[in-house]
Formats: C-alpha cells, structure tokens, sequence
C-alpha cells in the first residue's frame, strides 16, 4: 500500500507535468531538460540593481575576498580530508540516510533545499550583472530529469568585454550568496529557533550495555533533568555535531570521576569512563532534546530542514567556488589569469581544473577502494 509521503511526491510531479502541457507553447523541451523563460524575473532584477548600483559593487568587493578565501579552504580540504566528497540525493523516505559517497534526505526537504540554495545563487548573479550594466539574454527555470534549477544568463560578448573587476564581482557573487543564505540560517536557528522549542534536560534514547550509565541504573525512556546540580540544556551546536554531549554540563570532569545525574526526582552517581576514538570522558548514552511544543514539527521537520539548508548551501557555495572551469570558481581564475598572464591562461585554467578534478574523483571513490 503506497504511504502519504510517497503519494505527495506523485502529486507534485503530476501537477508539475499539468503545468508544463498547458504552458507548452512557452516552454522548451529538450529530451530530459525544461526550460522555461520568464522575463518578470528579469524586470525584478533590473528594479533591484538599479536601485543602488554602487551599494551592489561594495558587496560584490566583500563577495571576491569571501569566496577567494573560501577557494583556498576549499582546496585545503580536499588535499587534507578525505572522503570530501559525497552525491546529495532525495529519497521517497520520509528519513534521510548515507553511505559510502552518498547522502540521501527525504524529497520535500530535498526540493525546498535545492531552491533555497539555486535561486539565491542565480538571483546575485543576475543583480550583480545588471549592477554592472551587463545585459541579461535570459532568467527563467529549468528542470533537468527530476532536478529543478534556476538560471541567469548574461551577455557573454559583454562579460568577456567587461574589466576583470567586474568579472570577478560576478563570479563571486553566486557563491557568496549561498555563504550569506548558510550563516543566517544557521544563526537565526541557533539564537531563536532552536532556545524557543528546547526545554531544559533529556531523553534516553538508548543505553550502551555495560557502560557508565548502565551500570549507574540509567535506562532508556528516562528524562535527565540535571549534572552535579546543574541543569541540562542541550545545545543546537551538540545537536550539530551528534557528540560532545552534556559538555557544558560536566566541565573539567575527568574520567574515572563520578558524576551525579538527576532524574524524575532520583539521583544516579555515575563514573564516567573514556572513549580512545574521541579522546574524551565517556557515558554510553543516545539522548534527544526535549521538545516545548509539536516536537514532530520541530524536532522531526523544522530544525533539520533548516540544519540541512544551512549545511548544504554553505557545501555548494565553497563547491562552486573551487577552481574549476566552468564552475564560478574557475572563471575566476580565468579572469585573473586572463588579466596577468594572458598567453598562459587557458592552459594554467586547464591544468589548475585537472588537478582539482583528480582530487575530487579520488576523494569521492577512495571509500569504496578502501571497502574492497
């Protein structure tokens, strides 16, 4: 028997393909690709860019020195972290899950994501542009097999005309966009929306047998309520990180230490052993927040949606600014090169994305060489 959530996943792309029949005429339709132009989007970004054209090149200044940084970052991590690279994909699920190279979140989540990371992208783009007196050829939406998208295309003659300044400026606002989306998301989470719905102490979700909650008496269902006296306030950080549980709570506490832990009116002494992977003072617990109001909604929907929006619009936006032609980060170098070392530059361009490219591939397959 088919389930809600993989009915409503059905019903949009009905719906969807209802839309596209009836506006056929103005859509175009190649094999698995949909495009759909739109000139009101482009008259929305002419209104913005016109409006302070001068305010919109000081951010696009502040976007250059972000997303160069966030390129050499990038780069780091991918010669120092391995495996970085992993496929975001949706599922019919209504939880997410992972697995070698490969992270799978539920459609809705995935489509709102998508969105949220695209449009801001496309939208800077084109406002820079404009701000710049470059002209916009099209904006529109595309869908390409079940991805949706979004697109901003400028006058390329003009782009390559233009001082690299100004090429930078538009290159990097992309990126920068997906920056800015990230971290005020991530704080408006973090200072509003996470206190507002989070209730002092914790739920148990699991014990580990024979460890130092185990043997304290502690057991799953229970709601911890303080440490040594003080009371449990969970973190959105800890929820972030899934570990350094309780770490506000215990302090300096020390391994072999014993700690007091409150619980519906009872107290429970529990030492505390160590973990040799975190190099850290050890319970053996899972617990969850304890939720104010709807903790479905919050819990189960609202936090984790904007936890992966933040994550994964910061993840594109430093992708995209890698050094890779075409990719925004790649033009970039483009202009820079095209700019100092003219002669040389398509061929430092290509080496300089072949390089980056090999790292990428070995990054993405080096756990499922190492799992052979």
């Amino acid at each position: 028997m088919i389930d809600y959530y993989t009915l409503s996943v059905v019903l949009f792309f009905a719906i969807l393909a209802v839309l596209i029949y009836r506006d056929r005429k103005n859509i175009e339709i190649k094999y698995i690709l949909v495009i759909k132009r739109t000139k009101r989007f482009r008259d929305i970004i002419d209104k913005i860019a016109r409006k302070s054209p001068i305010f919109w090149k000081i951010i696009g200044t502040i976007a250059i020195i972000i997303c160069l940084f966030y390129m050499i970052q990038g780069v780091y991590i991918l010669f120092t972290i391995q495996p970085a690279v992993q496929f975001v994909l949706p599922t019919l699920a209504a939880t997410g899950s992972s697995g070698p190279g490969y992270i799978l979140i539920p459609f809705w989540f995935w489509v709102i994501t998508i969105f949220s990371i695209l449009v801001p992208h496309e939208l800077f783009h084109g406002i820079m542009a404009r701000a710049e007196k470059i002209k916009l050829k099209s904006v529109g939406l595309l869908l390409l097999a079940i991805f949706p998208g979004a697109f901003v295309e400028p006058d390329e003659k003009e782009v390559k005309k233009a001082k690299m300044l100004t090429k930078l400026r538009i290159f990097s606002m992309g990126s920068f966009a997906n920056f800015l989306v990230s971290f005020l998301i991530f704080y408006l989470t973090l200072y509003l929306i996470w206190p507002l719905s989070v209730s002092p102490g914790i739920k148990l979700l699991n014990i580990t047998q024979g460890a130092p909650a185990d043997l304290a008496g502690l057991k799953a269902g229970m709601l911890l309520t303080e440490v040594n006296g003080k009371k449990i306030m969970p973190t959105y950080t800890e929820y972030l990180v899934g570990s350094s549980y309780l770490y506000d709570e215990l302090g300096s506490v020390k391994p072999n230490e014993t700690i007091i832990i409150k619980s519906d009116g009872n107290n429970y002494n529990v030492k505390l052993g160590f973990n040799e992977k975190t190099n850290s003072t050890y319970m053996g617990i899972v617990y969850t927040p304890i939720i104010k109001v709807n903790p479905e909604f919050f819990l189960g929907i609202l936090i984790p949606l904007l936890t992966i929006i933040s994550l994964f619009s910061l993840a594109v936006g430093v992708v995209n600014i890698l050094p890779i032609y075409p990719l925004d980060g790649g033009l970039i170098v483009q202009a820079i090169t095209d700019r100092f070392a003219k002669k040389k530059s398509k061929q430092i361009v290509r080496a300089i994305t072949y390089l980056i490219l090999i790292i990428l591939i070995y990054s993405f397959i080096k756990p499922f060489i190492f799992k052979l």
